[in-house]
């Protein structure tokens, strides 16, 4: 710890890396209606400028794709979920062909409509075309591409993130699936959360897993890992080593 202050609670994930998942978890122990957390919680998406406003004064917050200035912070006990970048482009790509967000609807879109997601314009979209439309038009080969470029700041922070950081604790996505209950274990005992708060978290977990989810929402596509290795061709898997060389290996994933 790099105080005696009470460390501020941050989280901080990607885009389609269970960011509401774990915003669940979080809104359910930090309720205005509890006493001990009356400041609350509050995920900023990728408005890295309002969570930087605003995290000192809430309980907890998150932020999403991007590295945080952990000098500016102070004391912290941040913890991250992490994606195997490959799978990150296979789930994009699915869930932004069908426009499930309403940035991918907006035709002719500028990086001002997508601050939300902190991400730049994709190569190929035509006139008066939305995201969503690019990638209902080209080929599986081409939209992987284009989530490709989508991921460019994402995969540009990934790379920035310390390793050795005893305030930080990273989890990986594919070893959260199925083990949600021991992993938000580990996260609220991290925050130094009273028990019985960790317990109610764990229980909110469990409640709310994929698996559970699945079963009640068969519109919900499949969460399971290594995707891509069904998707990627040899080509998809050059342009993807071409632009984000090191990667893999530096997540982990290699």
């Amino acid at each position: 710890m790099r105080s005696n202050k009470k460390p501020n609670l941050i989280h901080c994930s990607y885009h389609k890396c269970l960011t509401k998942y774990y915003s669940k978890v979080m809104l359910r122990l930090f309720s205005r209606r509890r006493k001990p957390w009356a400041r609350g919680y509050s995920h900023f998406n990728s408005f890295l400028d309002r969570f930087m406003a605003s995290y000192e004064s809430l309980n907890a917050a998150s932020v999403n794709n991007h590295v945080i200035d952990l000098e500016a912070i102070g004391s912290y006990r941040v913890t991250r979920f992490i994606r195997d970048p490959r799978d990150m482009i296979v789930s994009g790509y699915h869930y932004h062909k069908q426009a499930r967000e309403p940035w991918c609807s907006v035709t002719d879109p500028t990086e001002k409509d997508w601050i939300t997601v902190n991400a730049p314009i994709p190569d190929g979209i035509l006139p008066g075309e939305s995201y969503s439309d690019m990638l209902q038009r080209v080929s599986l080969e081409e939209g992987l591409h284009a989530e490709m470029q989508f991921r460019r700041r994402h995969f540009e922070s990934m790379m920035k993130w310390p390793t050795d950081d005893p305030d930080i604790l990273v989890f990986k996505y594919e070893d959260i699936m199925g083990h949600e209950a021991e992993v938000f274990g580990k996260i609220l005992a991290f925050y130094e959360l009273p028990r019985r708060y960790q317990e109610l978290g764990v229980k909110t977990a469990i409640k709310n897993s994929a698996a559970r989810m699945l079963k009640k929402n068969v519109h919900i596509r499949n969460p399971e890992p290594n995707q891509w290795k069904k998707t990627f061709t040899d080509e998809t898997l050059k342009r993807f080593e071409d632009l984000y060389p090191g990667l893999v290996d530096y997540t982990g994933y290699a």
